[in-house]
């Protein structure tokens, strides 16, 4: 009789663990959106106020210079960039803080956003100190999805970089050269939300 119920017992203990562990799962904490107090942004201070009806727009004064005055038969000859082709903004923290996450709430559709974090209080903006986010896909937004971006480690400051589109619509030439520049687009984003 008692060789009958060793098996039992073993399969009866098992299944407690299994559920002790499912429920442990359950009720751990969600992560929690850190306050817009916490969080600075010298540059678009309203990408971090904590309200979603206000909106910040990323400018790139740069340019792309063709040398092909054909350039709508051949877009990539001649071509380069006076500058550089992308935004970017930096978030301080108040504090080091384990971050979980990121959201990112845009009304531009956004083809490429990396991210990279600091440990160390910066006023510069010195590449030495940041750290890039691997991520195994590009981060994109096509018609203002949000996108959310997995941290996973103590953070000081975040540098958000968007690769910003050329915009066809602003073309000029220059009369002497005939060089043509394109300008680029300006990216319009609501929010960008941090959770630990």
């Amino acid at each position: 009789m008692s060789s009958r119920t060793h098996p039992l017992r073993v399969c009866v203990a098992i299944g407690v663990c299994l559920l002790m562990v499912g429920c442990a799962s359950l009720y751990q904490p969600l992560p929690k959106r850190i306050k817009a107090t916490h969080l600075s942004c010298e540059t678009y201070p309203s990408l971090v106020d904590g309200n979603l009806s206000t909106t910040s727009s990323l400018k790139v004064k740069n340019f792309v210079e063709k040398g092909n005055s054909h350039y709508r038969d051949n877009l990539r000859y001649g071509d380069w960039v006076e500058g550089k082709d992308k935004a970017e903004a930096l978030i301080q923290l108040d504090s080091l803080t384990p971050v979980a996450y990121i959201e990112v709430h845009p009304l531009s559709t956004i083809y490429r956003l990396s991210i990279e974090t600091s440990t160390a209080e910066t006023a510069d903006e010195k590449a030495s100190l940041f750290e890039p986010v691997r991520s195994h896909k590009i981060a994109r937004s096509d018609h203002g999805a949000v996108i959310r971006i997995n941290i996973d480690r103590p953070v000081r400051v975040l540098r958000v970089i968007i690769y910003v589109p050329r915009d066809s619509a602003h073309v000029t030439r220059e009369s002497l050269t005939q060089k043509t520049k394109v300008s680029f687009e300006d990216v319009m984003i609501r929010e960008i939300q941090v959770y630990q």
